[in-house]
């Protein structure tokens, strides 16, 4: 059993290469071979978002406070809030973060394959997330 504790590690910024806007990721987590499940605490300030990913195996989104805006390609925008769970099938092209006026922080939980959890693609553009807050 291993138990990481609340706070032992500091959190760390999403990198400019993945996300907008101001994010931290704390508590990551990564499980050693045979388990493929990895995962962390991501807080988004208002405005902040990741960029375009998919996940090979899926990613499911736990939101913990704020409110938050996921969408997939192609799809609505969708609201999510404190106590939601949100579940991102393999390889749906989507992107998540706070709204425009509230802060909003999940825990993020997706499963490696050959190492890999995350493929990332290009940013959401401000009149892609200009869309989300405008609700179109």
């Amino acid at each position: 059993m291993d138990i990481v504790r609340h706070g032992s590690t500091p959190a760390q910024p999403g990198p400019a290469e993945y996300f907008t806007g101001t994010v931290r990721i704390a508590s990551r987590f990564q499980r050693p071979d045979p388990a493929r499940v990895g995962g962390a605490i991501v807080s988004f300030e208002p405005g902040a978002r990741t960029a375009w990913h998919t996940h090979p195996l899926g990613q499911t989104l736990i939101v913990t406070s704020g409110q938050g805006w996921v969408q997939r390609e192609g799809g609505p925008v969708e609201e999510i809030r404190p106590g939601d769970v949100v579940w991102i099938p393999p390889g749906e092209k989507h992107w998540h973060g706070a709204t425009a006026t509230s802060a909003m922080t999940h825990v993020a939980v997706a499963e490696a394959v050959d190492g890999k959890s995350v493929d990332w693609l290009e940013h959401v553009s401000d009149d892609q997330y200009g869309a989300a807050r405008s609700g179109g």
